[in-house]
């Protein structure tokens, strides 16, 4: 009997932890001085897959690697205005489920009161 309970215990929590994501913070943590002047937009998409309704694969985490590779190819640019799109296409045998990301960037200013000089020969 307790073979049973312990399998039937083990199985609940592969379901659950199967359902769990990856959460993302979206938008700086402080405030950041940028040039609007000069936006470029950045755009990713991840996928993963959903085999027989029950089994994820790369599935949970694709918000977080979209955002991951935003960041990523955005570089020391200032990352704006998120955008995310849920899209899926059925299989005979699961699911496949991608989160496009499309992110408006700017470039960073220099902090106020600090001075950049440059170097002459």
């Amino acid at each position: 009997m307790t073979g049973t309970r312990l399998t039937v215990l083990a199985t609940l929590l592969s379901f659950l932890f199967g359902c769990a994501g990856t959460p993302v913070q979206f938008g700086p943590l402080e405030p950041v001085a940028y040039d609007e002047s000069d936006p470029v937009d950045i755009m990713t998409t991840e996928c993963g897959a959903q085999v027989l309704l029950f089994f994820p694969f790369f599935n949970n985490g694709r918000a977080a690697r979209a955002y991951s590779s935003i960041q990523e190819k955005a570089g020391d640019r200032y990352i704006a205005n998120v955008r995310m799109r849920e899209q899926w296409t059925y299989l005979v045998f699961g699911i496949v489920q991608c989160t496009d990301m499309v992110a408006r960037t700017y470039p960073k200013l220099a902090e106020p009161g600090v001075m950049h000089f440059e170097e002459s020969d």
